[in-house]
């Protein structure tokens, strides 16, 4: 007699586990990306009048600037946001099914 039926019956449970395991890194890989880049553009917007110092005497400095800080500031704040409602999704989910 042999377990190869058993095993065949284990294999849906495994690959939903891998989904499952596989859909929360791509959820944290792409949260840290994010959180980097606007991060970076964060930094960028403190360098100083390095953008385009030739065009209008340097007029579009403060432009430029304030434009990477609300971008930068932005993706963290759009990160936060998306992040609280995937744990309010989750624990909504969880409270219905435990009803």
């Amino acid at each position: 007699m042999s377990n190869y039926s058993s095993e065949l019956a284990a294999c849906p449970k495994w690959r939903a586990s891998l989904k499952m395991i596989g859909k929360i890194a791509f959820i944290v890989i792409c949260t840290g990306v994010i959180l980097a880049l606007g991060f970076w553009l964060f930094m960028m917007s403190n360098m100083g009048s390095v953008y385009l110092p030739n065009i209008c005497n340097g007029c579009l400095d403060i432009w430029v600037r304030m434009m990477l800080l609300m971008v930068g500031i932005s993706l963290w704040v759009l990160v936060a946001a998306w992040m609280i409602w995937h744990i309010l999704l989750y624990l909504y989910h969880l409270i219905k099914h435990n009803q």
